[in-house]
């Protein structure tokens, strides 16, 4: 999946085949508004806001899409900040592709934590370089008795397991994260308090 930033209040958003695939979304029931469809615009909003700044807030959206080759296709969204705005959209798209008005749902549901221990700090960084591309979501850095804890709290279970697979193989997870992370509160050492798996891949490679 790739986005674009086009202007301000407007990105593109290239689904391909593979991401057809994962999600079980194509252009068919994105436009029908399926469960599916719903999820997977939700996490490429969280991506544009994490990668592009692109935040909605409480915006009205209009997306307007496209079929693309491979079995893809195109997603252009545009924020509208009021009903004149979402007229002008509309008629400037006329008809040359189809016009489908997402409103954002703010779903609460219970928080998600995950706490990851590394023996070294290689390998606290050789993880999360190979998870940074996918994850979304908070993340703390703690130092507890020499080693390292990477608590995560994901936006979604899209690609939880498939994460967990990958950190298993630089660190062990820690079982029942909520108690644990009350010790690691009480006597670890705060290293990285937000964002901790930007900053660890950005800035140590």
């Amino acid at each position: 999946m790739r986005i674009e930033r086009l202007s301000e209040n407007k990105i593109k958003i290239v689904v391909e085949a593979e991401d057809v695939r994962a999600w079980n979304v194509d252009l068919k029931n994105f436009t029908d508004h399926t469960p599916e469809a719903q999820n997977m615009f939700h996490h490429v909003l969280r991506l544009a806001e994490r990668d592009l700044d692109f935040r909605v807030e409480k915006a009205q959206l209009m997306v307007e899409t496209a079929t693309a080759d491979n079995n893809g296709f195109v997603l252009v969204v545009s924020k509208l900040e009021n009903e004149k705005e979402f007229a002008e959209a509309l008629v400037s798209a006329g008809k040359r592709i189809k016009q489908v008005e997402f409103k954002i749902r703010r779903r609460p549901g219970r928080q998600m934590l995950r706490i990851f221990r590394f023996g070294d700090f290689e390998a606290l960084c050789s993880g999360v370089r190979e998870i940074f591309q996918e994850y979304i979501g908070e993340s703390r850095l703690m130092k507890y008795q020499g080693e390292f804890f990477l608590e995560l709290s994901p936006a979604d279970t899209f690609g939880l397991f498939k994460m967990e697979n990958t950190l298993s193989e630089f660190a062990e997870k820690v079982k029942d994260p909520v108690i644990f992370k009350g010790v690691l509160g009480e006597h670890g050492l705060l290293m990285i308090e937000k964002n901790a798996v930007e900053c660890i891949a950005r800035y140590f490679r």
